[in-house]
């Protein structure tokens, strides 16, 4: 797939790989947090995780064609698809979430703490007046994860006007066209992250670890 070139960043979706304009491999949030052992799928079945893999795809790409104004009726979803899409579309009519248009799954290379950091947050947005960094899960369980990665977009991000922080929120797509919130606010989660970024940054130094 063609990369994605986005201010200081070059993204191939295909395998999730950030490289800087100066040809650098840049670990996202996502790989930090695996390589680091916070989420293991080495006992998932590989059919399973390829699975999981496009139904994640799919799922980002037809909730992002609604949120840009698109009719998702003009694009081939599969049946088994849509129920996310239209649990997605109840949590907007429901919650009044309002994303921000011009940062829909943006790639971006940003610097928390001094280090280098990929990531491409799902959503930025405002939902009853506070700023929100929204990630969209279209998962059978919750995973406790969800917060350090959301941690590590909203110290990533531009500091949202007259407030301090976003709030962390992620939504869980459920196939009965239901959702469920689940909110973050541990101060901790952003120590962890940089923590399993350290970690992880180690393990490829080492030889321990490699990008995917």
């Amino acid at each position: 797939m063609t990369e994605i070139v986005s201010g200081d960043v070059c993204f191939e979706p295909d395998c999730h790989a950030y490289t800087d304009l100066d040809g650098r491999r840049i670990m996202s949030t996502t790989q930090a947090i695996k390589i680091a052992g916070l989420i293991d799928y080495s006992m998932v079945p590989a059919e399973k995780l390829g699975y999981a893999s496009l139904r994640g795809t799919l799922v980002h790409a037809a909730t992002a064609f609604h949120d840009q104004g698109r009719d998702v009726n003009d694009y081939y979803i599969p049946d088994w698809v849509m129920p996310y899409v239209r649990a997605y579309q109840r949590f907007l009519m429901d919650t009044g979430f309002a994303p921000d248009l011009e940062r829909i799954e943006r790639p971006a290379i940003v610097k928390i703490a001094g280090l280098s950091v990929g990531m491409t947050p799902d959503r930025v947005g405002t939902l009853h007046g506070y700023p929100i960094v929204l990630e969209i899960k279209a998962t059978a369980s919750a995973h406790p994860s969800w917060g350090i990665q959301l941690a590590s977009y909203e110290m990533g991000l531009p500091r949202p006007p007259r407030r301090r922080e976003y709030h962390r929120v992620a939504v869980q797509l459920k196939p009965n066209g239901d959702y469920k919130l689940f909110e973050y606010n541990d101060p901790l989660d952003r120590e962890i992250f940089l923590d399993a970024f350290r970690v992880a940054a180690w393990k490829l130094k080492h030889g321990l670890a490699k990008l995917d």
